[in-house]
């Protein structure tokens, strides 16, 4: 069957089907070398059904492909759970956004917005490129490979653990981070290969704000400290701070979580005249 034929059997575009083939998912038959044409079998037909069938339920098309690959029973059905069980749980966020957003209820804070200078603050550091999904897994990680790094070295930390951010958001999908915990002085790094490295979170007028609880809502208070900011102060360009205060590393209530934000701004920007405002 060529592309044409096939797509119309299939119920699939030559566009969904050449996407297909690149992602590994429903390879054609045959290509012709020459021309570059595709050709399927009828057998394929199978297979398209049950592409389509899977791609209606949004399973990723990693999944899908897993799930051809194998023809396992199985797998298919722990692929599916799995897949529902993420569904429902983004119908439950789904109904909290539009609670909130029927609700108009403020973003929960703990504090005021407030300004202090930090001091500068030597640490050991995980860096690593993440996405917002995957973030708090990622965090974990590096916190676990910080925390077995200073009982390594025989050093213990100064202070709660912290990340940094770049100031500015270029990509939605995925950021530099940078995972620290203060420690007191530079300490002496074993010769090898360490994914953990010395660094400094560089002294800094800031304007605070506490976002209490889990971060599903941070969101939230990163929009009402920026406007803060926006009003009363000038960024002054560097990365923005995390600290965390209270969180999974302290407590398994996520009500409990208490989340620092930490937004350097210049030094003579009006907020500093009136700090605690």
């Amino acid at each position: 069957m060529t592309i044409g034929v096939f797509s119309r059997a299939s119920s699939l575009s030559i566009k969904t089907l050449r996407a297909y083939h690149e992602a590994g998912i429903l390879v054609p038959a045959e290509v012709d070398r020459e021309s570059g044409y595709r050709m399927y079998t009828v057998d394929q037909l199978a297979d398209s059904a049950v592409v389509r069938r899977l791609r209606a339920l949004d399973l990723p098309l990693a999944q899908v492909r897993r799930i051809l690959k194998a023809r396992d029973p199985e797998l298919t059905r722990r692929i599916l759970a799995e897949h529902q069980a993420a569904m429902r749980a983004r119908l439950e966020e789904a109904e909290r956004i539009v609670a909130e957003l029927q609700s108009g209820a403020a973003p929960s804070t703990h504090t005021p917005v407030h300004v202090r200078t930090d001091p500068p603050r030597d640490t050991v550091r995980v860096v690593g490129v993440t996405t917002e999904a995957e973030f708090a897994d990622w965090a974990m990680r590096a916190y676990g490979r910080l925390v077995g790094f200073l009982d390594e070295v025989g050093a213990a930390a100064a202070g709660p653990p912290g990340a940094l951010f770049e100031a500015e958001l270029l990509d939605e999908e995925e950021q530099r981070v940078e995972l620290f915990i203060p420690v007191e002085g530079p300490i002496a790094v074993p010769a090898g290969e360490h994914e953990v490295a010395l660094g400094e979170v560089p002294g800094a007028t800031v304007a605070v704000l506490v976002h209490a609880g889990d971060f599903d809502a941070i969101g939230d208070t990163y929009r009402a400290l920026g406007a803060w900011v926006a009003r009363h102060a000038e960024p002054s360009g560097e990365r923005i701070r995390e600290w965390y205060v209270v969180g999974p590393a302290d407590t398994d209530d996520p009500t409990a979580y208490r989340t620092e934000i930490a937004w350097p701004i210049k030094a003579e920007s009006p907020a500093t005249s009136f700090r605690g405002a």
